[in-house]
């Protein structure tokens, strides 16, 4: 599945990009996210609960950055399993100056397997519609509470 959107936050790209690289910042804006630990250099594992649909699992998750480009872009490569079954992703984020600060550019492949899968691809797109929405609103509040602080 092809993900791709945009939003714009009222901070800097080098404020925004600081944020990004923080793990504490990625547990409070992840949907889901229970933990997340740094493992290594731009390594990191989380726990992430997830609901779609009638299925609910806990996900453990590996995430790694590659390709950065400082405060310009990364590529972010996320890999999980759980009960549910699995969900590997590459996504491109772009960080790029605008008149309310920044905008936060994403586009990649989502692949989905297991359990989670069988309950319908129309439903897995509106699931991660509405968690990439939830994901992105979350960031976007905790950006402009931190810049007002």
């Amino acid at each position: 599945m092809k993900i791709e959107g945009s939003f714009e936050v009222s901070v800097t790209p080098k404020a925004l990009w600081d944020l990004l690289q923080d793990p504490e910042f990625l547990k409070e804006v992840m949907p889901g996210c229970k933990e997340i630990k740094q493992t290594g250099e731009d390594e990191f594992v989380g726990i992430i609960e997830a609901k779609v649909g009638a299925i609910a699992s806990q996900y453990t998750t590996k995430f790694s950055i590659h390709d950065k480009n400082p405060p310009h872009s990364y590529r972010m490569h996320l890999e999980g399993e759980g009960k549910g079954g699995f969900v590997r992703a590459d996504v491109n984020v772009s960080l790029e100056p605008s008149e309310a600060g920044t905008l936060l550019k994403y586009a990649g492949n989502v692949a989905i397997g297991g359990t989670i899968a069988r309950i319908g691809q129309r439903l897995l797109d509106a699931a991660a519609k509405m968690l990439l929405n939830q994901g992105f609103k979350a960031l976007k509040k905790k950006v402009e509470e931190r810049a007002a602080q």
